[in-house]
């Protein structure tokens, strides 16, 4: 099951965190984990594959993390050894991280690292 992480209320609130390293192991997307972001306005993800090239792509909840119907970020590449930064400054109660391989059945690992802050 993905990691579920939460932000508390805080006046300044400022956060970091990571989703366990995934490996792949389908040709679909699969879900790496889900940030509970409600309060957290400025939103900034870091991607490194760590083997095999891999397509991420982030969705968004507005119903309390019952559906993610908003790519927020589309599918985007993540080669190894190449770090990508993401920044998102629209509000979202939650927000799933997923990932797959960019070549069916050449599985990968996908590390992922996020901070939020209430400004």
């Amino acid at each position: 099951m993905a990691k579920v992480v939460n932000t508390h209320p805080h006046p300044i609130l400022t956060e970091h965190d990571a989703f366990a390293d995934l490996l792949t192991s389908v040709d679909i997307y699969a879900d790496v984990g889900i940030w509970n972001s409600i309060f957290a306005l400025t939103k900034h993800f870091h991607f490194i594959a760590t083997t095999n090239d891999l397509l991420v792509q982030i969705l968004g909840s507005l119903d309390g993390g019952l559906t993610y119907p908003i790519v927020v970020e589309a599918e985007f590449a993540v080669d190894p050894g190449t770090p990508i930064s993401k920044t998102i400054t629209v509000y979202y109660s939650h927000l799933k991280v997923q990932v797959k391989p960019t070549v069916a059945a050449t599985h990968g690992t996908l590390a992922t690292q996020f901070a939020g802050a209430s400004f």
